[in-house]
């Protein structure tokens, strides 16, 4: 049985639901570690997270969002013990080890991690890079679930991206890691076609769905030593953080940062 380790962020939308269907009991692998990480990166604070998304989002959809986010948060801290809306709550029930660390490419970091005997670490929306002693410290394979069809849109921001950009198709990608962002050789990936009504939450929704049944099928080739690489069949881009300007031509085409009926993606609690 494979030994893995996941690292992501504490997000109360979309990653708990991942972490949630991959705790589930299966024979391919275990999960005997886990590390979380703010969502900022490791050089940024909160501040700078939020200033990115005042950029992109109009005064209605900040409210949308901070509301979903403050409702969450409440549920949370009014029952300690459900796991819907917090990464770290499901740990703790699941009694999953969690390895504190502001630093995942710390030579202690990476210690740990081949104590544990670590076979397989999975990046969830890790706002770090992983380093070359990092992804040398397990045994298989270090991968990276990635909300857009690489290497296109590789960088931040994917789905809002994939609007912006007038993409006919949006989807998910799980690669091996190398220390270049969202670069390694592409394992699994899937597609499906945007519609009219699509914002960048329903389709962070939708690749999120996607990547955690993704992940078991990867894990599971792993386990079983028939791992195989996917060629790339879409043309390489690489995305920054939008700026104010862009955000108004997001608007302005039409497109749209998350609706009112999106809070259905944020409040469900499972992708099951």
């Amino acid at each position: 049985m494979l030994k893995v380790v996941l690292i992501s962020q504490e997000e109360p939308f979309f990653i708990p639901k991942m972490v949630k269907s991959l705790l589930e009991d299966n024979a391919e692998y275990k999960i005997v570690a886990a590390t979380v990480l703010k969502p900022h990166r490791k050089n940024k604070n909160m501040m700078h997270w939020l200033f990115e998304r005042t950029k992109i989002y109009t005064y209605w959809e900040l409210g949308i969002a901070a509301s979903g986010y403050v409702v969450t948060k409440v549920l949370s801290k009014v029952n300690p013990g459900g796991t819907n809306y917090s990464v770290r709550n499901l740990y703790e029930k699941e009694k999953v080890s969690v390895i504190e660390t502001n630093d995942i490419n710390s030579a202690e970091y990476a210690e740990i991690i081949r104590k544990l005997d670590t076979d397989v670490i999975i990046s969830i929306s890790c706002p770090q890079i992983f380093k070359t002693e990092l992804l040398q410290s397990v045994n298989k394979e270090c991968l990276n679930a990635h909300g857009t069809l690489l290497p296109r849109h590789r960088g931040v921001f994917g789905s809002w991206w994939t609007l912006f950009m007038e993409d006919k198709i949006a989807g998910s990608t799980i690669h091996t890691m190398e220390e270049r962002l969202d670069a390694g050789n592409i394992v699994w990936q899937k597609s499906f076609t945007l519609q009219k009504s699509d914002t960048q939450y329903s389709i962070a929704y939708a690749t999120k769905r996607d990547m955690t049944s993704g992940l078991k099928e990867v894990l599971k080739a792993i386990g079983n030593n028939k791992l195989a690489t996917i060629e790339p069949q879409y043309e390489t881009t690489y995305n920054r953080a939008p700026d104010k300007e862009l955000g108004k031509k997001f608007h302005k085409n039409g497109h749209r940062v998350i609706k009112l009926k999106d809070l259905k993606y944020i409040f469900s609690s499972s992708y099951d």
